[in-house]
């Protein structure tokens, strides 16, 4: 696409914004809007352009569009507040893609994407230093909001980058275990003890094993996030299956009066299918 081409789309596109959010003749839920009530469908949008990935294509293009079209918006509202504007936007990721690859716009030469990431981490702190900013630590850029699986393995991933982590993935594996034992250990699995357990240390411990879990996949090349979502998936279509066999089998009678035996029976035929 030439220059002109892409001129063109971005002023069309910035041009609908404007018109969206026109006090008069304006959209009535455009205009509405604000940077709070458009976090959530941001979230919202993010995900769908995930879940595209797997539809193709076409469904990627589209729902990259609807994504844009959230930040087109969050650009208007900051245009008319005078804060900032879509090209400002482009000006400044542009920039910081230019700076925070010397590797490829200047003269610095890497060994892979490990260093690559150690560059970006330094660049970062000189760039804050440069804005006045007091230094940040490692963690603290890690958004909120994300999934928890997500956000554990950016954790380690981060921490990778100033060598805090594990050399082999067999000291991952002895974490795990560890982690294992001390969570059956609080929550009492496996003995005959009636005495009351400690509710948060159950939970703490359960969240120190999954927190484990996910440096374990990191090790391992696995996207813990897709992986979980995976298995949900499977699991789901799984107990459809078990729904369908049980309507040819049992007509209209609802499945909690099957009983576990008659479940399982279920679940393991559609398995085998």
């Amino acid at each position: 696409m030439s220059d002109q081409a892409h001129t063109s789309s971005l002023s069309r596109f910035l041009d609908i914004m404007a018109k969206l959010r026109d006090p008069d003749t304006g959209c009535p839920w455009d205009k509405k809007q604000s940077f709070e009530t458009l976090k959530s469908l941001l979230v919202e949008e993010a995900y769908e352009v995930v879940d595209a990935v797997d539809a193709g294509p076409q469904a990627i293009k589209e729902e990259l569009g609807d994504l844009i079209s959230l930040i087109g918006l969050f650009s208007q509202i900051a245009s008319e507040q005078s804060l900032f504007n879509f090209d400002s936007v482009l000006d400044g990721i542009s920039d910081k893609l230019v700076r925070r690859h010397p590797h490829v716009f200047g003269e610095t030469k890497v060994s892979g994407t490990e260093q690559v990431l150690k560059n970006w981490e330094q660049i970062k702190q000189e760039e804050r230093k440069s804005d006045g900013e007091s230094r940040k630590g490692l963690l603290d850029g890690i958004p909120r909001s994300l999934p928890a699986l997500l956000k554990a393995s950016q954790i380690g991933e981060r921490c990778k980058r100033v060598g805090f982590d594990w050399g082999s993935v067999d000291g991952v594996v002895l974490k795990v275990r560890e982690e294992i034992e001390e969570f059956l250990a609080e929550a009492g699995a496996g003995t005959s003890s009636t005495a009351p357990k400690d509710n948060a240390r159950v939970v703490e411990e359960f969240g120190d094993l999954l927190f484990s879990l996910a440096q374990l996949s990191r090790h391992l090349g696995i996207n813990a996030e897709e992986a979980l979502s995976s298995a949900n998936d499977k699991f789901t279509s799984r107990f459809q299956h078990l729904e369908k066999l049980a309507r040819e089998c049992f007509g209209d009678k609802p499945l909690g009066e099957l009983g576990a035996d008659g479940l399982e029976a279920l679940w393991d035929e559609a398995k085998r299918r």
